[in-house]
Protein backbone atom coordinates (compact mmCIF):
# COMPACT_ATOMS: atom_id res chain seq x y z
CA UNK A 1 0.00 0.00 0.00
CA UNK A 2 2.93 2.31 0.70
CA UNK A 3 4.39 2.00 -2.81
CA UNK A 4 1.19 3.07 -4.66
CA UNK A 5 0.94 6.09 -2.36
CA UNK A 6 4.53 7.08 -3.14
CA UNK A 7 3.89 6.70 -6.87
CA UNK A 8 0.77 8.87 -6.57
CA UNK A 9 2.67 11.54 -4.64
CA UNK A 10 5.51 11.56 -7.18
CA UNK A 11 3.10 11.81 -10.12
CA UNK A 12 1.12 14.68 -8.61
CA UNK A 13 4.34 16.47 -7.63
CA UNK A 14 5.47 16.41 -11.25
CA UNK A 15 2.13 17.90 -12.33
CA UNK A 16 2.48 20.68 -9.74
CA UNK A 17 6.00 21.48 -10.97
CA UNK A 18 4.75 21.65 -14.57
CA UNK A 19 1.90 23.97 -13.53
CA UNK A 20 4.37 26.29 -11.81
CA UNK A 21 6.58 26.29 -14.91
CA UNK A 22 3.50 27.29 -16.89
CA UNK A 23 2.80 30.11 -14.42
CA UNK A 24 6.36 31.38 -14.83
CA UNK A 25 5.71 31.56 -18.56
CA UNK A 26 2.36 33.34 -18.10
CA UNK A 27 3.94 35.86 -15.70
CA UNK A 28 7.07 36.49 -17.77
CA UNK A 29 6.03 40.07 -18.65
CA UNK A 30 6.75 41.37 -15.14
CA UNK A 31 8.59 40.78 -11.88
CA UNK A 32 7.11 40.84 -8.39
CA UNK A 33 9.16 42.40 -5.60
CA UNK A 34 8.24 42.68 -1.95
CA UNK A 35 9.65 44.50 1.03
CA UNK A 36 8.90 46.68 4.03
CA UNK A 37 8.55 50.41 4.63
CA UNK A 38 8.98 52.58 7.69
CA UNK A 39 11.33 50.27 9.56
CA UNK A 40 9.41 47.14 8.70
CA UNK A 41 6.01 48.50 9.75
CA UNK A 42 4.36 48.39 6.30
CA UNK A 43 4.63 45.42 3.94
CA UNK A 44 4.38 46.11 0.19
CA UNK A 45 4.59 44.19 -3.07
CA UNK A 46 5.24 45.67 -6.52
CA UNK A 47 4.27 44.35 -9.93
CA UNK A 48 7.06 45.75 -12.12
CA UNK A 49 6.50 45.36 -15.88
CA UNK A 50 9.56 44.59 -17.96
CA UNK A 51 8.17 46.99 -20.56
CA UNK A 52 6.76 49.65 -18.24
CA UNK A 53 4.61 52.37 -19.79
CA UNK A 54 5.75 55.83 -18.79
CA UNK A 55 3.65 57.79 -16.31
CA UNK A 56 1.67 54.85 -14.97
CA UNK A 57 1.15 54.21 -11.26
CA UNK A 58 -1.68 52.17 -9.77
CA UNK A 59 -1.95 51.58 -6.02
CA UNK A 60 -3.99 48.63 -4.74
CA UNK A 61 -5.63 48.71 -1.29
CA UNK A 62 -7.24 45.55 0.08
CA UNK A 63 -10.32 45.23 2.28
CA UNK A 64 -10.91 44.55 5.97
CA UNK A 65 -9.45 41.20 6.98
CA UNK A 66 -7.63 40.94 3.67
CA UNK A 67 -4.07 41.41 2.49
CA UNK A 68 -2.17 42.56 -0.59
CA UNK A 69 -2.20 38.98 -1.93
CA UNK A 70 -5.95 39.31 -2.48
CA UNK A 71 -5.21 41.95 -5.12
CA UNK A 72 -2.78 39.72 -7.04
CA UNK A 73 -5.01 38.98 -10.03
CA UNK A 74 -5.57 42.68 -10.62
CA UNK A 75 -1.90 43.48 -10.08
CA UNK A 76 -0.81 40.76 -12.51
CA UNK A 77 -3.26 41.90 -15.18
CA UNK A 78 -2.21 45.55 -14.92
CA UNK A 79 1.46 44.53 -15.13
CA UNK A 80 0.62 42.47 -18.23
CA UNK A 81 -0.29 45.78 -19.81
CA UNK A 82 2.89 47.58 -18.80
CA UNK A 83 1.32 49.43 -15.85
CA UNK A 84 3.44 49.80 -12.71
CA UNK A 85 1.39 48.60 -9.76
CA UNK A 86 2.08 48.50 -6.04
CA UNK A 87 -0.02 46.97 -3.25
CA UNK A 88 0.46 47.17 0.48
CA UNK A 89 -0.93 45.66 3.65
CA UNK A 90 -2.89 48.11 5.76
CA UNK A 91 -1.61 48.15 9.39
CA UNK A 92 -3.09 45.32 11.42
CA UNK A 93 -3.41 43.19 8.28
CA UNK A 94 -1.24 40.67 6.50
CA UNK A 95 2.45 41.21 7.20
CA UNK A 96 2.21 44.83 8.32
CA UNK A 97 2.68 45.73 11.97
CA UNK A 98 0.47 47.80 14.25
CA UNK A 99 -3.29 48.03 14.30
CA UNK A 100 -5.95 49.58 12.09
CA UNK A 101 -5.76 53.32 11.33
CA UNK A 102 -7.29 55.59 13.95
CA UNK A 103 -7.52 58.62 11.65
CA UNK A 104 -7.07 59.60 8.02
CA UNK A 105 -3.75 61.35 8.63
CA UNK A 106 -2.22 57.96 9.47
CA UNK A 107 -3.65 56.46 6.29
CA UNK A 108 -2.41 59.38 4.20
CA UNK A 109 1.04 59.15 5.76
CA UNK A 110 1.37 55.51 4.71
CA UNK A 111 0.03 56.35 1.25
CA UNK A 112 2.83 58.90 0.82
CA UNK A 113 5.40 56.31 1.88
CA UNK A 114 4.05 53.90 -0.74
CA UNK A 115 4.21 56.59 -3.43
CA UNK A 116 7.81 57.39 -2.46
CA UNK A 117 8.68 53.69 -2.79
CA UNK A 118 7.12 53.65 -6.26
CA UNK A 119 9.31 56.58 -7.28
CA UNK A 120 12.38 54.49 -6.46
CA UNK A 121 11.40 52.28 -9.40
CA UNK A 122 11.53 55.24 -11.76
CA UNK A 123 7.82 55.96 -11.63
CA UNK A 124 6.39 59.45 -12.08
CA UNK A 125 3.67 60.03 -9.51
CA UNK A 126 1.93 62.95 -11.19
CA UNK A 127 -1.16 60.97 -12.20
CA UNK A 128 -2.14 58.18 -9.82
CA UNK A 129 -4.93 55.62 -10.05
CA UNK A 130 -6.11 53.66 -7.00
CA UNK A 131 -8.05 50.41 -6.93
CA UNK A 132 -9.58 49.72 -3.53
CA UNK A 133 -11.65 46.80 -2.32
CA UNK A 134 -14.30 47.21 0.40
CA UNK A 135 -12.55 48.99 3.30
CA UNK A 136 -9.74 49.92 0.89
CA UNK A 137 -12.32 51.62 -1.33
CA UNK A 138 -13.37 53.74 1.63
CA UNK A 139 -9.78 54.81 2.20
CA UNK A 140 -9.14 55.64 -1.45
CA UNK A 141 -12.09 58.04 -1.66
CA UNK A 142 -10.73 60.07 1.26
CA UNK A 143 -7.17 59.90 -0.09
CA UNK A 144 -8.37 61.18 -3.46
CA UNK A 145 -9.86 64.26 -1.79
CA UNK A 146 -6.56 64.92 0.00
CA UNK A 147 -4.13 64.48 -2.90
CA UNK A 148 -4.65 66.11 -6.30
CA UNK A 149 -2.30 63.59 -7.93
CA UNK A 150 -4.99 60.93 -7.54
CA UNK A 151 -7.03 61.31 -10.70
CA UNK A 152 -8.72 57.93 -11.03
CA UNK A 153 -10.33 55.72 -8.39
CA UNK A 154 -11.94 52.31 -8.83
CA UNK A 155 -14.21 51.08 -6.05
CA UNK A 156 -14.66 47.31 -5.73
CA UNK A 157 -17.39 45.97 -3.45
CA UNK A 158 -18.09 49.34 -1.84
CA UNK A 159 -20.51 52.27 -1.75
CA UNK A 160 -19.47 55.69 -3.10
CA UNK A 161 -19.43 58.11 -0.18
CA UNK A 162 -21.46 61.26 -0.82
CA UNK A 163 -19.95 62.85 2.29
CA UNK A 164 -16.55 62.69 0.60
CA UNK A 165 -17.13 62.84 -3.15
CA UNK A 166 -19.40 65.10 -5.19
CA UNK A 167 -20.25 65.75 -8.83
CA UNK A 168 -17.77 68.61 -9.16
CA UNK A 169 -14.73 66.50 -8.29
CA UNK A 170 -12.31 66.02 -11.17
CA UNK A 171 -11.73 62.41 -10.24
CA UNK A 172 -12.53 59.63 -12.69
CA UNK A 173 -14.75 57.15 -10.87
CA UNK A 174 -15.62 53.51 -11.57
CA UNK A 175 -17.87 51.68 -9.10
CA UNK A 176 -17.65 47.94 -9.69
CA UNK A 177 -19.72 45.50 -7.65
CA UNK A 178 -20.66 41.84 -7.80
CA UNK A 179 -24.27 40.96 -8.44
CA UNK A 180 -24.33 38.75 -5.33
CA UNK A 181 -22.24 40.89 -3.00
CA UNK A 182 -22.97 39.92 0.62
CA UNK A 183 -22.10 43.39 1.94
CA UNK A 184 -23.21 45.77 -0.80
CA UNK A 185 -26.75 46.02 -2.13
CA UNK A 186 -26.52 46.83 -5.85
CA UNK A 187 -29.66 49.00 -5.94
CA UNK A 188 -28.63 51.05 -2.92
CA UNK A 189 -25.13 51.34 -4.31
CA UNK A 190 -26.46 52.63 -7.62
CA UNK A 191 -28.46 55.25 -5.72
CA UNK A 192 -25.28 56.29 -3.87
CA UNK A 193 -23.49 56.50 -7.21
CA UNK A 194 -26.19 58.83 -8.54
CA UNK A 195 -25.99 61.00 -5.41
CA UNK A 196 -22.22 61.34 -5.76
CA UNK A 197 -22.16 62.00 -9.49
CA UNK A 198 -25.35 64.04 -9.82
CA UNK A 199 -26.60 61.65 -12.51
CA UNK A 200 -30.25 60.72 -12.71
CA UNK A 201 -31.40 57.25 -13.75
CA UNK A 202 -27.82 56.19 -14.43
CA UNK A 203 -27.55 53.22 -16.76
CA UNK A 204 -25.49 50.31 -15.48
CA UNK A 205 -22.46 49.67 -17.68
CA UNK A 206 -22.57 53.05 -19.42
CA UNK A 207 -19.69 55.49 -19.05
CA UNK A 208 -20.55 59.16 -18.57
CA UNK A 209 -18.15 62.07 -19.04
CA UNK A 210 -14.58 61.61 -20.28
CA UNK A 211 -11.11 60.86 -18.98
CA UNK A 212 -9.78 63.95 -20.72
CA UNK A 213 -11.97 66.21 -18.59
CA UNK A 214 -11.47 64.12 -15.48
CA UNK A 215 -15.17 63.41 -15.04
CA UNK A 216 -15.49 59.86 -16.37
CA UNK A 217 -18.15 58.04 -14.36
CA UNK A 218 -19.39 54.45 -14.58
CA UNK A 219 -21.38 52.02 -12.46
CA UNK A 220 -20.76 48.41 -13.41
CA UNK A 221 -22.15 45.11 -12.10
CA UNK A 222 -20.01 42.03 -12.59
CA UNK A 223 -21.95 38.87 -13.41
CA UNK A 224 -22.58 36.40 -10.61
CA UNK A 225 -19.70 37.60 -8.47
CA UNK A 226 -19.87 38.22 -4.73
CA UNK A 227 -17.78 40.34 -2.37
CA UNK A 228 -14.65 38.21 -2.76
CA UNK A 229 -14.89 36.60 -6.20
CA UNK A 230 -15.00 40.04 -7.77
CA UNK A 231 -11.26 40.21 -7.09
CA UNK A 232 -10.56 37.10 -9.14
CA UNK A 233 -13.11 36.91 -11.95
CA UNK A 234 -11.97 37.53 -15.49
CA UNK A 235 -14.86 39.94 -16.14
CA UNK A 236 -14.14 42.26 -13.24
CA UNK A 237 -10.34 42.17 -13.67
CA UNK A 238 -10.70 42.94 -17.36
CA UNK A 239 -13.02 45.84 -16.55
CA UNK A 240 -10.42 47.31 -14.18
CA UNK A 241 -7.68 46.95 -16.80
CA UNK A 242 -9.93 48.46 -19.46
CA UNK A 243 -10.58 51.52 -17.31
CA UNK A 244 -6.97 52.04 -16.26
CA UNK A 245 -5.60 51.69 -19.79
CA UNK A 246 -8.13 54.22 -21.05
CA UNK A 247 -7.25 56.55 -18.20
CA UNK A 248 -3.55 56.42 -19.13
CA UNK A 249 -4.33 56.47 -22.87
CA UNK A 250 -2.42 53.27 -23.59
CA UNK A 251 -3.49 50.28 -25.61
CA UNK A 252 -4.90 47.30 -23.76
CA UNK A 253 -2.98 44.10 -24.35
CA UNK A 254 -3.98 40.53 -23.62
CA UNK A 255 -4.47 39.54 -20.00
CA UNK A 256 -4.18 36.03 -18.62
CA UNK A 257 -6.56 36.05 -15.66
CA UNK A 258 -8.41 32.87 -16.64
CA UNK A 259 -5.19 30.98 -17.31
CA UNK A 260 -3.63 32.12 -14.03
CA UNK A 261 -6.72 31.38 -11.99
CA UNK A 262 -7.10 27.91 -13.51
CA UNK A 263 -3.43 27.11 -12.88
CA UNK A 264 -3.51 28.36 -9.28
CA UNK A 265 -6.69 26.40 -8.54
CA UNK A 266 -5.21 23.24 -10.06
CA UNK A 267 -2.06 23.69 -7.97
CA UNK A 268 -4.28 24.00 -4.88
CA UNK A 269 -6.30 20.89 -5.74
CA UNK A 270 -3.28 18.74 -6.55
CA UNK A 271 -1.41 19.95 -3.46
CA UNK A 272 -4.35 18.98 -1.27
CA UNK A 273 -4.58 15.63 -3.04
CA UNK A 274 -0.98 14.90 -2.03
CA UNK A 275 -1.85 15.44 1.63
CA UNK A 276 -4.17 12.43 1.75
CA UNK A 277 -1.68 9.67 0.77
CA UNK A 278 1.13 11.51 2.58
CA UNK A 279 -0.84 11.53 5.83
CA UNK A 280 -1.47 7.80 5.41
CA UNK A 281 2.25 7.13 5.09
CA UNK A 282 3.08 9.24 8.15
CA UNK A 283 0.33 7.72 10.29
CA UNK A 284 1.57 4.21 9.43
CA UNK A 285 4.30 4.78 12.03
CA UNK A 286 1.69 4.56 14.81
CA UNK A 287 0.63 1.36 16.58
CA UNK A 288 -2.14 -0.74 15.07
CA UNK A 289 -5.64 0.46 16.03
CA UNK A 290 -7.70 -1.15 18.71
CA UNK A 291 -10.65 -3.27 17.66
CA UNK A 292 -13.92 -1.40 17.95
CA UNK A 293 -16.75 -3.78 18.71
CA UNK A 294 -19.59 -1.62 19.91
CA UNK A 295 -21.75 0.09 17.31
CA UNK A 296 -24.62 2.53 17.55
CA UNK A 297 -27.49 3.07 15.19
CA UNK A 298 -27.29 5.83 12.62
CA UNK A 299 -29.78 8.41 13.86
CA UNK A 300 -30.04 12.12 13.05
CA UNK A 301 -28.11 14.17 15.58
CA UNK A 302 -31.08 16.45 16.08
CA UNK A 303 -29.93 17.58 19.50
CA UNK A 304 -26.65 18.78 17.98
CA UNK A 305 -28.44 20.92 15.41
CA UNK A 306 -30.97 22.28 17.90
CA UNK A 307 -28.28 23.19 20.42
CA UNK A 308 -26.14 24.83 17.73
CA UNK A 309 -29.10 26.96 16.67
CA UNK A 310 -30.06 27.94 20.21
CA UNK A 311 -26.60 28.88 21.52
CA UNK A 312 -25.39 30.82 18.46
CA UNK A 313 -26.80 34.23 19.59
CA UNK A 314 -24.44 34.05 22.57
CA UNK A 315 -21.56 34.25 20.08
CA UNK A 316 -21.69 38.05 20.18
CA UNK A 317 -21.13 38.03 23.94
CA UNK A 318 -18.43 35.36 23.79
CA UNK A 319 -16.63 37.21 21.00
CA UNK A 320 -16.63 40.38 23.10
CA UNK A 321 -15.00 38.48 25.96
CA UNK A 322 -12.25 37.15 23.70
CA UNK A 323 -11.76 40.57 22.11
CA UNK A 324 -10.95 42.03 25.53
CA UNK A 325 -7.76 39.95 25.59
CA UNK A 326 -6.93 39.52 21.89
CA UNK A 327 -8.20 42.23 19.48
CA UNK A 328 -8.06 39.95 16.42
CA UNK A 329 -11.55 40.22 14.94
CA UNK A 330 -11.78 37.04 12.86
CA UNK A 331 -9.99 34.90 15.43
CA UNK A 332 -12.32 36.16 18.17
CA UNK A 333 -15.43 35.39 16.11
CA UNK A 334 -14.23 31.90 15.21
CA UNK A 335 -13.28 31.24 18.84
CA UNK A 336 -16.80 32.24 19.84
CA UNK A 337 -18.15 29.81 17.23
CA UNK A 338 -15.83 27.08 18.50
CA UNK A 339 -16.93 27.49 22.11
CA UNK A 340 -20.63 27.46 21.26
CA UNK A 341 -19.88 24.27 19.33
CA UNK A 342 -18.32 22.78 22.46
CA UNK A 343 -21.66 23.31 24.20
CA UNK A 344 -23.40 21.51 21.33
CA UNK A 345 -20.89 18.64 21.43
CA UNK A 346 -21.32 18.17 25.19
CA UNK A 347 -25.12 18.25 24.94
CA UNK A 348 -25.07 15.69 22.13
CA UNK A 349 -22.68 13.39 24.00
CA UNK A 350 -24.93 13.62 27.05
CA UNK A 351 -27.96 12.41 25.10
CA UNK A 352 -26.02 9.67 23.35
CA UNK A 353 -24.96 8.46 26.79
CA UNK A 354 -28.58 8.45 27.89
CA UNK A 355 -29.95 6.56 24.88
CA UNK A 356 -27.01 4.45 23.68
CA UNK A 357 -24.84 4.07 26.81
CA UNK A 358 -22.01 5.78 24.95
CA UNK A 359 -20.86 9.15 26.16
CA UNK A 360 -17.79 11.22 26.89
CA UNK A 361 -15.99 8.65 29.06
CA UNK A 362 -16.53 5.74 26.69
CA UNK A 363 -15.35 7.71 23.66
CA UNK A 364 -12.39 9.16 25.57
CA UNK A 365 -11.21 5.70 26.65
CA UNK A 366 -11.59 4.28 23.15
CA UNK A 367 -10.08 7.02 21.05
CA UNK A 368 -7.85 9.32 23.11
CA UNK A 369 -4.76 7.16 23.21
CA UNK A 370 -1.63 7.92 25.21
CA UNK A 371 0.51 4.90 24.31
CA UNK A 372 3.58 5.85 22.24
CA UNK A 373 2.88 9.44 23.27
CA UNK A 374 6.24 10.80 22.08
CA UNK A 375 5.66 9.24 18.66
CA UNK A 376 2.19 10.77 18.54
CA UNK A 377 3.50 14.23 19.39
CA UNK A 378 6.20 13.93 16.71
CA UNK A 379 3.54 12.79 14.24
CA UNK A 380 1.36 15.76 15.21
CA UNK A 381 4.17 18.25 14.57
CA UNK A 382 5.03 16.52 11.28
CA UNK A 383 1.42 16.65 10.12
CA UNK A 384 1.15 20.30 11.11
CA UNK A 385 4.32 21.22 9.22
CA UNK A 386 3.34 19.27 6.11
CA UNK A 387 -0.25 20.52 6.08
CA UNK A 388 0.57 24.13 6.87
CA UNK A 389 3.16 24.46 4.12
CA UNK A 390 0.77 22.73 1.73
CA UNK A 391 -1.96 25.22 2.67
CA UNK A 392 0.44 28.10 2.07
CA UNK A 393 1.10 26.72 -1.41
CA UNK A 394 -2.65 26.34 -1.93
CA UNK A 395 -3.91 29.69 -0.64
CA UNK A 396 -1.06 32.22 -0.43
CA UNK A 397 -1.77 33.58 -3.91
CA UNK A 398 -5.29 34.48 -2.76
CA UNK A 399 -4.83 35.46 0.90
CA UNK A 400 -1.94 35.77 3.32
CA UNK A 401 -1.80 32.81 5.72
CA UNK A 402 1.93 33.02 6.46
CA UNK A 403 2.40 33.50 10.18
CA UNK A 404 4.52 36.56 10.96
CA UNK A 405 6.94 36.60 13.88
CA UNK A 406 5.26 39.67 15.34
CA UNK A 407 2.08 37.60 15.78
CA UNK A 408 3.81 34.67 17.46
CA UNK A 409 2.38 35.59 20.88
CA UNK A 410 -1.15 35.58 19.44
CA UNK A 411 -0.44 32.20 17.81
CA UNK A 412 0.58 30.66 21.13
CA UNK A 413 -2.46 32.20 22.84
CA UNK A 414 -4.74 30.82 20.12
CA UNK A 415 -3.35 27.30 20.53
CA UNK A 416 -4.29 27.28 24.22
CA UNK A 417 -7.83 28.46 23.45
CA UNK A 418 -8.40 26.20 20.44
CA UNK A 419 -7.15 22.93 21.98
CA UNK A 420 -10.39 22.38 24.00
CA UNK A 421 -12.38 22.80 20.79
CA UNK A 422 -10.27 20.39 18.73
CA UNK A 423 -10.49 17.83 21.55
CA UNK A 424 -14.30 17.82 21.62
CA UNK A 425 -14.46 18.26 17.86
CA UNK A 426 -12.39 15.13 17.22
CA UNK A 427 -14.20 13.19 19.93
CA UNK A 428 -17.52 14.03 18.30
CA UNK A 429 -16.77 14.02 14.57
CA UNK A 430 -14.24 11.20 14.47
CA UNK A 431 -15.04 9.24 17.62
CA UNK A 432 -18.82 9.24 17.79
CA UNK A 433 -19.53 9.00 14.06
CA UNK A 434 -17.00 6.17 13.68
CA UNK A 435 -19.40 4.04 15.71
CA UNK A 436 -22.10 4.45 13.09
CA UNK A 437 -22.77 1.18 11.33
CA UNK A 438 -21.61 2.53 7.97
CA UNK A 439 -18.53 2.37 5.76
CA UNK A 440 -15.69 4.86 5.96
CA UNK A 441 -16.83 6.90 2.94
CA UNK A 442 -20.36 7.22 4.32
CA UNK A 443 -19.00 8.24 7.71
CA UNK A 444 -16.82 10.95 6.16
CA UNK A 445 -19.71 12.23 4.02
CA UNK A 446 -21.92 12.24 7.12
CA UNK A 447 -19.30 14.23 9.04
CA UNK A 448 -19.06 16.84 6.26
CA UNK A 449 -22.86 17.10 6.04
CA UNK A 450 -23.01 17.65 9.80
CA UNK A 451 -20.35 20.33 9.50
CA UNK A 452 -22.15 22.27 6.75
CA UNK A 453 -25.64 22.03 8.28
CA UNK A 454 -24.40 23.05 11.73
CA UNK A 455 -22.63 26.09 10.22
CA UNK A 456 -25.85 27.14 8.47
CA UNK A 457 -27.91 26.69 11.64
CA UNK A 458 -25.30 28.61 13.59
CA UNK A 459 -25.36 31.57 11.19
CA UNK A 460 -29.16 31.96 10.89
CA UNK A 461 -29.69 33.41 14.42
CA UNK A 462 -26.59 35.58 13.98
CA UNK A 463 -28.03 36.93 10.72
CA UNK A 464 -31.39 37.59 12.39
CA UNK A 465 -29.71 39.30 15.34
CA UNK A 466 -27.52 41.57 13.21
CA UNK A 467 -29.90 41.93 10.26
CA UNK A 468 -29.19 39.92 7.11
CA UNK A 469 -28.93 43.04 4.97
CA UNK A 470 -26.26 44.70 7.11
CA UNK A 471 -22.60 44.79 6.23
CA UNK A 472 -21.55 43.05 9.46
CA UNK A 473 -23.86 40.09 8.85
CA UNK A 474 -22.55 39.84 5.30
CA UNK A 475 -18.96 39.98 6.47
CA UNK A 476 -19.51 37.23 9.06
CA UNK A 477 -21.18 35.14 6.35
CA UNK A 478 -17.97 35.39 4.30
CA UNK A 479 -15.97 34.34 7.37
CA UNK A 480 -18.26 31.30 7.73
CA UNK A 481 -17.74 30.41 4.05
CA UNK A 482 -13.99 30.42 4.54
CA UNK A 483 -14.21 28.53 7.82
CA UNK A 484 -16.32 25.79 6.23
CA UNK A 485 -13.74 25.36 3.46
CA UNK A 486 -10.99 25.08 6.05
CA UNK A 487 -12.94 22.69 8.27
CA UNK A 488 -14.06 20.39 5.46
CA UNK A 489 -10.54 20.15 4.06
CA UNK A 490 -9.17 19.33 7.53
CA UNK A 491 -11.99 16.81 8.01
CA UNK A 492 -10.91 14.91 4.91
CA UNK A 493 -7.31 14.70 6.13
CA UNK A 494 -8.35 13.82 9.69
CA UNK A 495 -10.72 11.10 8.50
CA UNK A 496 -7.96 9.59 6.37
CA UNK A 497 -5.65 9.42 9.39
CA UNK A 498 -8.36 8.25 11.79
CA UNK A 499 -9.34 5.35 9.55
CA UNK A 500 -5.72 4.21 9.79
CA UNK A 501 -5.10 4.85 13.51
CA UNK A 502 -8.48 4.98 15.27
CA UNK A 503 -6.89 7.64 17.47
CA UNK A 504 -7.77 11.30 17.99
CA UNK A 505 -4.75 12.21 20.13
CA UNK A 506 -2.53 13.49 17.32
CA UNK A 507 -5.55 14.96 15.51
CA UNK A 508 -6.34 17.20 18.46
CA UNK A 509 -2.82 18.63 18.43
CA UNK A 510 -2.08 19.17 14.75
CA UNK A 511 -5.52 20.58 13.86
CA UNK A 512 -5.25 23.04 16.77
CA UNK A 513 -1.90 24.19 15.39
CA UNK A 514 -3.33 24.60 11.88
CA UNK A 515 -6.37 26.56 13.04
CA UNK A 516 -4.19 28.78 15.23
CA UNK A 517 -1.62 29.54 12.51
CA UNK A 518 -4.17 30.36 9.80
CA UNK A 519 -6.65 32.29 11.96
CA UNK A 520 -3.90 34.32 13.60
CA UNK A 521 -2.45 35.19 10.18
CA UNK A 522 -5.67 36.35 8.53
CA UNK A 523 -7.27 38.16 11.48
CA UNK A 524 -7.10 41.97 11.38
CA UNK A 525 -5.67 43.57 14.51
CA UNK A 526 -8.00 46.39 15.53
Amino acid sequence: MKKPNLILIATISIIIVLLNVYLLKVNEAFNVYEGNLDGGRIYYRTYLPKNMKEGTLVILIHGFGGSSEMMNMIGYALADNGIFTIAYDVPGHGKSLGSLYENISEAYGDFLKVVDKAKEFGVKASSIAIVGHSMGAGYEQILAKNDSRIKCIILLGAYPNSQVLNKDDRINLLVLNGENDELVNVKRCLKSFENVTGLENAVVGRMYGSFEKGDAREFYVSGLNDHLTILYSNESVEKVVDWVTKFYCIGKEKIFTLQRLAAYILVSIFTFTILLPASKIISAKLPEPYDIEKKIEARPTLIYFVTTFLVSPSTVIVQTIFYATVPLFILDFVLAFFYTQIISFIATLYFYKKFFSIGFRELYKKFFRTDKLVNRIILSLTLFTLTYFAYILMFQNFLNIELSLHRLNFFLYAIVLILPYTFFNELFYRGLTSLLDKGNMIQTAFQIALRVVSAILFYIPIGILLGFSTGMAGYLLIVMYMLIILQVSLDLISSTIFIKTRSITEQVIWTALIYSAILTSISPLI
